[in-house]
């Protein structure tokens, strides 16, 4: 990678999700969609954390590095956010949903360092 780059990346990349985020309408933000964005973390956690963790403990890597992948592979970024806002340019979804998908990549973007710095990495 070109000296500079990396910045150039980083500021783009910054935009690109700051313009996502501003396309989620917050006055959509009530009990259900919170309870949905809730349980769509959840899944969302729990099926990259087994399926990538599983799937690392069977090929013969230990349980504190299974768990490290399971974790590390939680997060549902940049992917999740363009498919949702296809799907909500194609009217597939409804603003709750988009809001709903958006928190769920946020908390599953902002969880995942919590975790590994916090509870996998502390000192011991």
């Amino acid at each position: 990678m070109h000296i500079g780059a990396e910045y150039v990346r980083a500021a783009f990349g910054a935009v690109f999700f700051v313009s996502l985020g501003v396309l989620a309408d917050l006055r959509t933000l009530d009990t259900d969609t919170l309870i949905f964005a809730a349980a769509l973390t959840l899944v969302a956690f729990l099926s990259k954390f087994v399926g990538c963790g599983l799937t690392a403990r069977m090929t013969g890597l230990g349980s504190k590095d299974s768990m490290v992948i399971g974790i590390g592979m939680a997060p549902r970024g940049e992917v999740a956010m363009v498919i949702a806002l296809l799907a909500l340019n194609q009217g597939i979804i409804e603003q709750p949903a988009y809001v709903a998908l958006v928190l769920m990549s946020l908390f599953t973007t902002l969880l995942v360092p919590l975790l590994l710095r916090n509870w996998l990495y502390r000192s011991q």
